[in-house]
């Protein structure tokens, strides 16, 4: 197999330290490498399809995505937000259909890995799936993040956890830049209409500050605003 040099946009990629390919022996990273394509993707892109059985390993380098699940009355909703080195398609790798849907929630970049280019290079031994389990791992736990966030009593403690614990810890900066009020009313089932005023209530509070209109910056001790016994955290 022909080996070569890292590209430069891996070697400099904020995402290299906690994706797939940053988890590999240098070796394997240098096999991989010319066969990996950094694709754009636009807001409402479709980048994964539940019930499908994806070719294609897909880590989000910039961007937001929001991920689905089918309910019993087959309708799509929404569950989680992925950010930066989460892994789509992830399941493919052994054969499995894929658990969720997902498209992009903003304009983002994928890191594209085909899994028949992995297994004809012979790369799907124990160290890849070591570090492909420790990827599903961390996928488990950011689910059950969301999970315990909509057991949060009071949406003020909600939409401040889904701001500190996962976009903020996402994107790696204590700016954040906002998904859309929909797209937060959405996920944290309430109205659009809610998640603009528990944002000012939270601006008043001291507990962010806007910066902008997309993007707001969490203060140095935001965990002092999720106790039970703050005004607004009421159930």
């Amino acid at each position: 197999v022909q080996t070569c040099a890292l590209p430069i946009s891996c070697e400099l990629c904020a995402a290299r330290q906690n994706c797939l390919l940053g988890q590999q022996s240098l070796e394997h990273q240098r096999q991989m490498a010319p066969f990996i394509r950094e694709v754009n993707f636009a807001k409402g892109s479709p980048l994964q399809t539940e019930g499908v059985v994806s070719d294609t390993l897909k880590t989000i380098k910039l961007g937001t995505v929001m991920v689905t699940r089918r309910g019993p009355d087959g309708v799509a909703r929404p569950v989680a937000l992925l950010g930066r080195s989460h892994v789509l398609g992830k399941y493919g790798v052994i054969g499995h259909e894929t658990q969720l849907g997902g498209y992009g929630l903003s304009q983002g970049r994928l890191c594209e890995l085909r899994v028949d280019d992995l297994q004809r290079l012979r790369l799907i031994d124990a160290e890849f799936m070591e570090a492909l389990h420790t990827i599903m791992v961390r996928s488990f736990g950011r689910l059950a993040d969301w999970l315990q966030v909509m057991r949060m009593h009071g949406l003020q403690r909600q939409l401040l956890a889904t701001l500190l614990l996962l976009l903020g810890g996402e994107q790696g900066n204590r700016v954040v830049r906002l998904p859309g009020h929909l797209a937060l009313a959405q996920v944290l089932s309430t109205s659009r209409e809610s998640i603009v005023r528990t944002l000012n209530a939270l601006e008043s509070a001291g507990a962010l500050r806007r910066v902008d209109r997309w993007h707001v910056e969490l203060t140095e001790d935001p965990a002092a605003f999720l106790a039970d016994d703050r005004p607004g955290n009421a159930t």
